[in-house]
């Protein structure tokens, strides 16, 4: 008979597979290095080939990107550092190549894996993207092909183009677009028009939404604007202070304490730390450097102790939310990969890797217009971010179109 004085272990007390899956994170960053492990360049300049962030599947067998004027790529882990405890920095750096490629479309304004990804069912590997001009489209990670769409219309019955997406966090059953003033809601199951559309104040361009809340949506917007919605009852709750300056770019949730959640906005160096609790200001403000328009991804390590943060100087930054210095602010770590922008950060699921994207579109001006003609009109992309003169002795900037995986655990590094 079983004690009665032993507590039951309940469901809750129970470490799930993906928990237990997950790595010890103190040891994140201890070496204060980041040993590169593999690489995948776009080296052609002409072609204005950078990338828009990347994000590994939920099952960390490879990373999505999207590369301007070049489709969607996904590459996959080298198989040697599948259960790797620790690497030696004179370990060979790996080419990565593209195991799936669709094809140049337009412009993909955001894209999101399939929360359930397992690659031992080919049938949940799939991923959403949002391009212009297009509907929400799932794709197939094995074939590249297109499985089927999810089209929100406007209020002339127009399909338009979400600006952001996501899958529900705790089964993926439903997807989430953000659009022109409002959210719209679609089965995963019932491909075609919406279930569901909010009626917003503002662009939803970017969203995020925490595994213990399903029913609460927070969104940030071009206009700086950022709420949260209850899809239950299309009650909407702003934050009355918003220390960002330019439009809203980047959310996302804690994984470990789901009530904060951050936020990011281009041309901006603030990182805001929110508690969803309490939307009267932020919790925290972090720093980094962001000069251009692009979308400079956030991610939180799988156990929620360290935020990283793309920089458009190729610098990563990382902070230990576990560990405060002697001013109460989460230590701060950088480390300089890139020598141009860094774009997009993603941390391994269930392995001491992070992979990061860089790049951005350079404008080289002829010298006559470099010294000015008295036309100032700015008709730039969102992601273009300089613009350099082709004269001698004026010294042209680095271009970086990468994707690259660095390892973060235990190193084993030479006493030189």
């Amino acid at each position: 008979p079983p004690n009665d004085e032993t507590p039951m272990e309940t469901e809750e007390q129970k470490p799930t597979a993906a928990e237990r899956l997950r790595p010890a994170e103190c040891d994140f960053f201890r070496d204060r290095a980041c040993i590169e492990l593999a690489r995948s360049s776009w080296d052609r300049p002409e072609f204005k080939h950078y990338l828009q962030g990347c994000r590994w599947s939920p099952d960390g067998t490879c990373v999505l990107t999207v590369v301007n004027d070049d489709g969607m790529h996904i590459v996959e882990l080298p198989t040697d550092l599948y259960d790797k405890e620790a690497i030696g920095e004179d370990r060979p750096v790996d080419v990565l190549t593209s195991a799936v490629h669709v094809k140049r479309g337009a412009h993909v304004y955001d894209y999101a894996w399939y929360p359930g990804m397992n690659s031992l069912q080919p049938e949940t590997c799939c991923w959403i993207a949002s391009r212009r001009h297009e509907p929400i489209h799932l794709w197939d990670a094995f074939t590249g092909q297109l499985r089927c769409s999810y089209k929100g219309y406007d209020q002339f019955d127009e399909v338009n183009p979400a600006l952001s997406v996501l899958f529900s966090p705790d089964d993926g059953s439903t997807i989430y677009g953000g659009y022109v003033k409002s959210i719209k809601s679609f089965d995963l199951n019932i491909p075609g028009r919406e279930k569901t559309s909010w009626s917003l104040k503002s662009t939803a361009s970017c969203l995020a939404m925490a595994f213990s809340m399903p029913q609460t949506i927070v969104y940030g917007s071009w206009n700086r604007h950022i709420a949260v919605l209850d899809t239950r009852s299309g009650e909407q709750i702003a934050v009355s202070k918003n220390p960002h300056n330019a439009g809203v770019t980047w959310v996302g949730f804690e994984p470990d304490r789901e009530e904060l959640f951050v936020s990011g906005a281009r041309k901006d160096s603030k990182i805001c730390l929110w508690d969803v609790r309490h939307l009267t200001g932020p919790v925290r403000v972090l720093q980094r450097t962001c000069a251009n328009n692009q979308r400079v991804h956030l991610d939180f390590s799988p156990r929620g102790q360290w935020l990283v943060s793309g920089d458009t100087r190729g610098i990563l930054q990382a902070w230990n939310l576990r560990e405060l210095d002697s001013e109460g602010c989460p230590k701060q770590l950088s480390f300089p990969l890139h020598h141009d922008s860094l774009n997009g950060v993603s941390f391994h699921p269930t392995a001491p890797i992070l992979a990061t994207s860089t790049g951005q579109e350079h404008f080289t001006l002829p010298a006559s217009t470099a010294e000015g003609d008295g036309d100032d009109d700015d008709d730039t992309d969102q992601s273009t971010t300089s613009a350099t003169p082709t004269q001698p002795g004026v010294k042209q900037p680095k271009i970086e179109n990468s994707l690259t995986l660095w390892w973060i655990g235990k190193a084993l590094l030479s006493d030189g």
